[in-house]
């Protein structure tokens, strides 16, 4: 049975501090902590990373350019040097770490200077993975890992410092996904002086009626000016390059009740589209020299 979809709180984080998704306000450097890394090539240019943290959440990352995605589940044995887990409908993991060669001793940046210890060696085993309609797959019975004590930061994008120094920004929010488009001063940044971004989650139940599979979705897009144009602060209207498709605005009526219309809607790797401009979805509309508008709708 399918379960509520998750609200999106990764992303809130990812934009406010430079530590990425998983950041936290003043933290520096975080706590150093033993995991099993895995690397893997899926197919169609898909990375896949498979890693296992301290409290035995499994976690299968996929990423292609401005593409990545987050599967996660619980690892069902309690050994530090085995594994195995079930992508409810996409997959399953059974392995065990066997260390081979030396044992490193890292610089990881943004770690300070504490010594940490990884230990490389290959899992043997099973790894299945087929991600929603083939986007991707892979299937290996050997692969290379690791295992040890290691500094994590969770970053999954690069934050360019400029990207704080928006003129006006647009966000939408409904069940289970957030958009966010933000606009800049001309030549600010090298990709573009526009930048759009949706994060979307969902969860389903397991058996016991706990969640069993966790699944979240993120792309990034720069775009050029035409993508947004801001009529300050009346009207709004954006069209992002694929792999969003139509266009949303954002208008004044004369009630001055702002609505949020449109065909809008992205398309992730293996789901259908998903529309983002529902007339449940709230929004905010922010311009740095005047302020914002928020409008929430039950």
């Amino acid at each position: 049975m399918r379960g509520t979809a998750v609200a999106m709180l990764a992303l809130g984080a990812l934009f406010c501090f430079p530590g990425g998704a998983w950041g936290k306000a003043g933290q520096d450097r975080p706590p150093a902590t033993q995991w099993l890394d895995v690397e893997l090539e899926g197919s169609n240019g898909y990375a896949i990373h498979l890693s296992v943290n301290p409290r035995r959440h499994l976690v299968l990352q996929v990423s292609k350019g401005d593409y990545a995605a987050e599967y996660m589940t619980r690892d069902l044995l309690p050994e530090t040097d085995r594994v195995k887990a079930k992508l409810r409908g996409l997959g399953t993991i059974s392995i065990r770490f066997h260390p081979r060669g030396p044992v490193r001793h890292p610089s990881i940046p943004g770690c300070g200077k504490s010594r940490l210890t990884v230990q490389p060696g290959v899992v043997r085993g099973t790894i299945k993975f087929v991600g929603e309609r083939d986007y991707t797959r892979v299937k290996v019975r050997e692969a290379e890992a690791s295992t040890g004590w290691t500094c994590r930061q969770g970053v999954r994008f690069e934050v360019d410092p400029g990207e704080r120094e928006w003129t006006s920004k647009f966000s939408a929010r409904g069940e289970g996904f957030l958009f966010l488009v933000r606009r800049y001063r001309p030549r600010l940044l090298e990709n573009g002086p526009v930048i759009f971004f949706v994060e979307q989650g969902e969860a389903f139940e397991a058996a016991s009626g706990r969640v069993g599979l966790t699944i979240y979705r993120q792309l990034k897009i720069p775009a050029p000016a035409s993508s947004f144009d801001d009529a300050r602060p009346e009207h709004l209207t954006v069209s992002p390059p694929a792999p969003f498709s139509g266009t949303a605005a954002l208008d004044r009526t004369p009630e001055s009740v702002f609505t949020w219309k449109g065909d809008l809607s992205v398309q992730f790797p293996g789901i259908d589209p998903i529309p983002l401009t529902e007339p449940s979805y709230g929004f905010d509309y922010c311009l740095r020299d005047v302020g914002c508008i928020r409008q929430d709708v039950d």
